[in-house]
């Protein structure tokens, strides 16, 4: 009974990565069209204050994105590791981890 309760909550976990995955991709799409019109706005040789500050605050929203994705695929990968290698957090590991 302790494999199926592992493996539902594998495959509930892979549906919500896949979701989130998905999203941040997509995400990172919006983000290529802002750009493309920042820089449609500006010269790409404009080095003023205002075209800086553009292109800044998308790429700004593209790092939170990224690191959002890493969160997401870190966390994937220590779920993987946990289900499939059967690695189980000791109540040592927890405490210092806490």
């Amino acid at each position: 009974m302790a494999d199926d309760f592992g493996l539902k909550i594998g495959i509930e976990g892979e549906k919500e990565f896949k979701n989130a995955i998905r999203e941040i991709n997509q995400s990172f799409k919006v983000l290529g069209s802002e750009m493309n019109l920042v820089a449609s706005q500006f010269d790409k040789q404009d080095k003023s204050v205002e075209a800086v500050a553009a292109r800044n605050r998308v790429l700004s929203k593209e790092i939170v994105a990224q690191k959002e994705k890493n969160r997401h695929l870190g966390e994937s990968a220590c779920q993987r590791r946990l289900l499939f290698r059967g690695d189980r957090p000791t109540d040592a590991k927890l405490a210092d981890t806490a």
